[in-house]
């Protein structure tokens, strides 16, 4: 992990690791994460590796444990309207830019997961969340954060079962579209290929 070897090196220094999630799902927000290590923290994230390779209840045990320490968080999300109106990679962009801001003047070593020209200091790594521990615990808190706002959203919206799917495009969520249609937290502009008419 890059910050084994840095911290082998100064393990005073800091690192700032970001990822974002949501970028392919069919409904709700894209969300970005960021958090500022040391080597202190190492302690604190046994467990922690790419979110998309560890359970749903192991995501949200690293997340609450995670938020009782000091480590220090940002979030950043995009509505499914502003999506649709600038598109998925401004936004994807956007949301990456805002969670590591906070941290441009203070930190050298800053880290993403494989975005470009979002900022000088950023750093993006292909695959990142294999090889950064910051990276794939923003990715973690990204996701558990993410899916608890899409969770909410299912009890307003409870024909398209996005406690399950998190928005996603699945078989049931195109076919309830397809029975119901579009709500406020569709991205019209993912389903117009895929479902027509939308109503």
């Amino acid at each position: 992990m890059i910050e084994h070897k840095i911290w082998a090196e100064s393990p005073n220094e800091f690192i700032v690791g970001a990822d974002e999630v949501g970028r392919g799902s069919i409904a709700g927000p894209i969300v970005a994460a960021s958090v500022i290590l040391n080597s202190a923290h190492l302690p604190l994230l046994d467990g922690v590796k790419d979110s998309k390779k560890i359970s749903g209840s192991k995501r949200e045990l690293i997340f609450d444990r995670i938020n009782k320490t000091d480590i220090e968080i940002h979030y950043s999300s995009l509505s499914n309207k502003v999506i649709d109106a600038k598109g998925i990679t401004y936004c994807n962009k956007n949301v990456i830019r805002d969670v590591i801001l906070p941290h441009i003047e203070l930190c050298d070593n800053i880290f993403i997961d494989y975005v470009n020209d979002i900022h000088h200091k950023a750093r993006a790594v292909k695959k990142g969340e294999d090889f950064s521990l910051a990276i794939a615990l923003a990715s973690i808190l990204a996701k558990v954060h993410r899916d608890r706002i899409m969770i909410k959203l299912s009890k307003t919206y409870p024909q398209y079962d996005l406690d399950k799917n998190k928005g996603y495009g699945t078989k049931s969520h195109y076919e309830a579209i397809k029975k119901y249609g579009t709500q406020d937290i569709h991205r019209v502009t993912f389903l117009k290929s895929k479902i027509m008419p939308i109503k």
